[in-house]
């Protein structure tokens, strides 16, 4: 190498190929050292001079090689970006190894961006190509890159609590992992064993004999890998692994010296090839190890190294987790301060990463719940424990939290909850908006913030009143699972359509309200004399169930006070509705389901009678229907003129997950991405409001407690200032008479749209008796007045 370096120097008419040729090589040792600058410079030469010889093929392979550094120095959204110029170059191109390869990275690109339906089809064709090109390295690469796809799915369906589908998701991954193994491609096969083992290690699959059984494998495998990043990064994930299984199964096997050992030989390598990043990995690991064994001084020396390696190279996605590492090694010894300083440096790294989180290394992004969410919950923890550790109980106006935690407690839940949005959408999306705050004490002296906050063993509540500087704060001390069990009882048996579930509604609806309100009431801060909307801001499984039904002992929630859901303390500047003549609505309302989804959904026989009763109103506007219903026409009726509210009849499904957020019409589904580009007029002129979304007829997915996102998520697409759903299906008649009525109060003067909202539900509530299947779904999302 050295001699080519000095042939380069001093011979500069070198042939452009022999040069290319020098800099693809002196890249790709450079790489394997640990320099990824200078190995970017080198293949950006040989890319070069590739490109004035006239060889596409390796240029592309230069511009591939690009790609590795990219994806070693955590620049995944470059990543991305480059593959996506290399997929439009190739699309011209004949089939060669390059093409395989791009393609192959590219699906890996779009799955760690969240793109799992595009990811599949990308590396499907990858691993179409290498078989027919009979490249079984590529063939091998394309089956591991399917397995992770499978297990991000995995992930992602854990997260919805879909257990059934998930199960299916990690079979499938295994069984890529096993294909891949089969092929005798040494690095490629040690990584898949390598995520066999951690897949196995999951405490959703928890596989604990299969995974004891199996780790000696992926030793040998990692034995026949030379000293190198893969290596490195290969003993650090098995030590991961055997941790997880050591924490689990209190299992002798292997001692924990010898996971010791694995990353202790990492370390030397790390250290050999200068990577600084590799190495914060290998040593921010020891300091778990050490943590988990209460080694607490070993502990925080790795973690304080590990975190001084990652800060040096402004690498903010691996500094939060060793912050987060030493804030518990911190919690543990009883040093309180100590660790809220290091969960607020977490905190902080993460707010930086904020819109790059996403774009982040693909295993943060598809384990939010156990690789970010934590950070916040934990911090938030210790700012709401007394010094002494008990709970203020029931006790609102007793609280011995400082309104100075009050109040960061709800900054941090709130960069949680714009975090889970944006990851969501796997894009930044929260535009510039009021603080509800401001909006209550500015715009609605009659409106009251009900925060909550969802922890381990209590479920925390901080009341916002109008007006009042000071935050109210109370505790309930509940159990997770308690609350759990009280919400998934109460949103089945709100579903029934019978009355016999009644009882066990108010029964449930009262527990719930004992938990979240009461304190509130018997303090009196809470009274229908002065507080007439409650503007709930709900974690997790809370957003399940319509908080219409709680129950006070006397009368259901409806009955009291106007609701609004919101997905956090930031909002569109909220607005009260134009009158009545001053409305224009564009409806559109299908039918029969397309034909591809006859099997999923049934028919909607009434939805063009709920299309009459919004004419027969006197509303102003467009109105759609059936086979008319397409994208397209949706569309162009958009970008013809301005509309105050837009309402869908129609079935769709809001989820946790983008692949699952969707609306029918005519012509297939409408995903949350084609959304917001059939309403891009109203994103690009903000001065033409689109006021109210209403989609009648979609339903939230079962038992994800996320889907509340997929509903916001709907809003923000649509450039909505709040958006009335429903938590399930709703019946066809039943959603004629909510609509009739709905719209007799929308706009009137001095009823906003929580109100008009609550009108329409106890017209329904009276109409059916009080059977809550019929009344309770409706839910409004964003801004209430």
């Amino acid at each position: 190498m050295t001699t080519a370096r000095t042939l380069l120097a001093e011979q500069p008419s070198v042939p452009l190929m022999v040069q290319a040729q020098i800099y693809d090589v002196q890249g790709q040792l450079q790489f394997s050292q640990g320099e990824l600058e200078a190995a970017l410079e080198s293949w950006q030469r040989s890319e070069a001079a590739y490109k004035q010889a006239g060889d596409v093929q390796r240029q592309m392979l230069s511009r591939i090689h690009q790609v590795q550094v990219f994806r070693a120095k955590g620049l995944y959204r470059r990543v991305l970006l480059t593959l996506q110029e290399l997929q439009a170059f190739l699309q011209d191109q004949p089939d060669s190894i390059a093409k395989v390869q791009t393609l192959q990275w590219l699906g890996d690109a779009f799955r760690t961006n969240g793109n799992l339906a595009e990811a599949e089809d990308i590396l499907r064709r990858s691993l179409a190509l290498a078989a027919e090109l009979n490249l079984p390295e590529q063939v091998a690469a394309a089956q591991l890159s399917l397995g992770n796809l499978e297990q991000s799915r995995f992930v992602v369906a854990f997260d919805q609590r879909q257990g059934r589908a998930a199960l299916d998701h990690a079979n499938a991954a295994l069984q890529a992992y096993r294909a891949a193994a089969a092929m005798n491609t040494a690095a490629i096969a040690a990584q898949a064993r390598l995520n066999t083992l951690a897949l196995l290690t999951s405490p959703t699959i928890a596989q604990w004999t299969s995974a004891l059984q199996f780790y000696p494998s992926v030793e040998v495998s990692l034995s026949q890998l030379p000293p190198g990043r893969p290596a490195i990064y290969g003993h650090v994930k098995l030590a991961d692994s055997l941790i997880t299984l050591k924490q689990n199964t209190q299992t002798q096997t292997p001692p924990w010296q010898d996971i010791e050992a694995l990353l202790l030989t990492a370390q030397a390598q790390a250290e050999d090839l200068g990577d600084m990043r590799s190495h914060s990995f290998v040593l921010g690991t020891l300091g778990k190890l050490y943590e988990q064994r209460a080694h607490w001084r070993s502990a925080e020396q790795f973690s304080r190294q590990a975190l001084a390696l990652s800060q040096a190279l402004r690498a903010d996605d691996i500094s939060y987790r060793w912050q987060w590492q030493l804030g518990r090694i911190f919690k543990a010894q009883g040093y309180t301060q100590g660790a809220i300083g290091a969960y607020k440096q977490a905190f902080d790294s993460l707010r930086t990463l904020r819109n790059d989180l996403v774009a982040a290394n693909p295993d943060v992004r598809f384990s939010f719940r156990e690789s970010v969410e934590p950070v916040y919950r934990d911090l938030v923890d210790l700012l709401l424990t007394p010094v002494d550790g008990t709970i203020a109980h029931h006790k609102a106006h007793q609280s011995r939290i400082s309104q100075t935690n009050l109040e960061q407690a709800r900054t941090v839940m709130e960069a949680l909850r714009i975090a889970e949005l944006e990851n969501f959408f796997q894009a930044a999306c929260v535009e510039t908006t009021v603080n509800i705050d401001q909006a209550v004490d500015q715009g609605d002296p009659t409106a009251a913030v009900v925060y909550s906050i969802l922890l381990d063993d209590r479920l925390e509540v901080i009341l916002k009143l109008p007006r009042q500087p000071a935050l109210v704060h109370y505790a309930s001390p509940v159990p997770q699972a308690t609350l759990g069990n009280t919400l998934v009882q109460l949103r089945r048996n709100l579903q029934r359509g019978s009355l016999q579930g009644l009882t066990e509604v108010q029964t449930n609806g009262q527990t719930l309200y004992q938990w979240l309100l009461q304190p509130a009431v018997e303090q009196g801060y809470l009274s229908p004399e002065t507080i007439k909307t409650l503007l709930f801001v709900l974690d997790g499984p809370l957003r399940l169930v319509p908080m219409a039904a709680l129950h006070d002992g006397r009368d259901f929630l409806l009955r009291t006070y106007a609701m609004s859901l919101m997905l956090g303390l930031e909002l569109r500047d909220p607005q009260p509705l134009p009158e009545p003549d001053d409305l224009s609505v564009l409806a559109a309302g299908l039918t029969t389901p397309p034909s591809e989804e006859a099997n999923n959904y049934v028919p909607l026989p009434n939805v063009n009678v709920e299309l009459d009763r919004i004419q027969a109103a006197g509303f102003s506007g467009t109105f759609i229907r059936d086979g008319a219903f397409t994208k397209a026409t949706l569309q162009r009726d958009l970008m013809q003129d301005d509309y105050t509210i837009v309402h869908l009849a129609t079935h769709g499904q809001f989820s946790g997950s983008r692949d699952s957020t969707y609306i029918l019409a005519a012509d297939g589904r409408v995903n949350i991405d084609e959304l917001g580009r059939v309403f891009r007029r109203h994103q690009q002129s903000p001065e033409d409001r689109l006021e109210l979304l209403i989609l009648s007829a979609c339903k939230t997915a079962e038992g994800d407690d996320r889907s509340a996102l997929g509903i916001a998520g709907a809003a923000v697409q649509a450039g909505a200032s709040s958006t009335i759903a429903t938590l399930w299906s709703v019946d066809d008649e039943a959603s004629v008479y909510f609509t009739e009525t709905l719209y007799q109060h929308l706009g009137q003067p001095g009823v906003s749209r929580a109100e008009a909202l609550r009108r329409a539900q106890v017209a329904l509530f009276d109409r059916y008796g009080g059977r809550p299947r019929f009344w309770a779904p409706y839910v409004l999302v964003g801004s209430w007045r």
